[in-house]
Order: C-alpha cells, then sequence, then structure tokens
C-alpha cells in the first residue's frame, strides 16, 4: 500500500467539526501506526535472516537488484550493575554518561507524598482521550 502525503488541514470553528475532523485523523493515525510496526517486524525478521547469513559466510556486503548491503559491527554498552555506575557517575561527575529526563510516575509520587525535589518545577500538558461514538 502506498502512503500518500496527508491533505492540507482546514482548521474549522465548528468545535464539532474540529472533533469529528481530530478523531477521524487519530483514526488514521493509528492505523497507518498498525501498519508501520507491521512493517518493522517484517524489516527486523528479514534483517535478522540476512546478519545471519552473512555472518555464517563471512560476508560484509551483498548486492542484490534494487540496492547493495553493507553489514558492519558496533560496540554498544549495556549497564550491568548500575549501583556501580551510579558510583561512578557521583563520583566522577560524569553525569553525560546518562540521559536527562525525568521518570514522570517517580516525581509524581514523590509530590503526592508532599515532597519537594530541587531543580524540578512542573508544566501543563493538555491531552485529549477519545470515545467511541455509542
Amino acid at each position: 500500500m502506498a502512503l500518500t502525503e496527508p491533505a492540507a488541514v482546514t482548521i474549522s470553528t465548528h468545535l464539532p467539526d474540529l472533533a469529528n475532523n481530530y478523531i477521524a485523523a487519530r483514526a488514521e493515525r493509528l492505523r497507518l501506526d498498525k501498519l508501520v510496526e507491521e512493517m518493522k517486524a517484517r524489516e527486523e525478521t528479514l534483517k535478522d535472516a540476512i546478519v545471519s547469513k552473512m555472518r555464517e559466510n563471512g560476508m560484509t556486503a551483498i548486492g542484490a537488484e534494487n540496492g547493495l548491503v553493507k553489514m558492519s559491527e558496533l560496540i554498544e554498552p549495556v549497564a550491568t550493575d548500575w549501583t556501580q555506575v551510579w558510583a561512578h557517575v557521583q563520583s566522577t561527575g560524569h553525569f553525560d554518561l546518562l540521559h536527562k529526563r525525568l521518570a514522570n510516575l517517580a516525581v509524581k509520587a514523590r509530590w503526592e507524598n508532599g515532597e519537594e525535589i530541587p531543580g524540578v518545577t512542573s508544566t501543563t500538558v493538555f491531552k485529549l482521550t477519545v470515545s467511541r461514538a455509542k
């Protein structure tokens, strides 16, 4: 199935029209998200098969009718002991080893217990929830 560019959006000033258009656009995005996830799974299966065969045959590249596939090997970090990692970060100040984001649930739980967290504030985010029409 070929994907097309989304149509230009005309914003109505009539709230029911806005809601209907939002629900329709959301449903279409969710349908496409599902399609993309299925395509990603298929792609990953094919990738795994190619990597396996290339490794089995000692190859790093293979040509095909519609392109060239090259395989490279990367070394990526994996934390095996977070206590040791955290101790290292604290003692060296190497905070750049970590992603800088807060865990929403942990922060909210502390706020609910009346705890203040230095350097943390809140912002308002508006979220829409869609229920099926009856």
